[in-house]
């Protein structure tokens, strides 16, 4: 069975990466503001449009001269 819902999110989500992320939240609060989005809807495309954590690699200290 169609789920607008779920079309919905899936269009979002294929958005995220491809158009700014201002765009993809203003899509998003188009469908929140007609009621086919809710709040936990609007946290995970929040997540989506979350940059990726950056690891942190030791830096070895540069050798001492002698």
């Amino acid at each position: 069975m169609f789920s607008i819902h779920d079309f919905i999110l899936k269009t979002i989500h294929g958005m995220v990466g491809r158009y700014p992320d201002f765009q993809v939240r203003e899509y998003a609060l188009n469908w929140y503001g007609k009621g086919k989005l809710d709040e936990a809807d609007l946290a995970l495309i929040e997540e989506w449009l979350a940059p990726a954590p950056v690891e942190e690699v030791p830096v070895a200290p540069p050798p001492e001269e002698a």
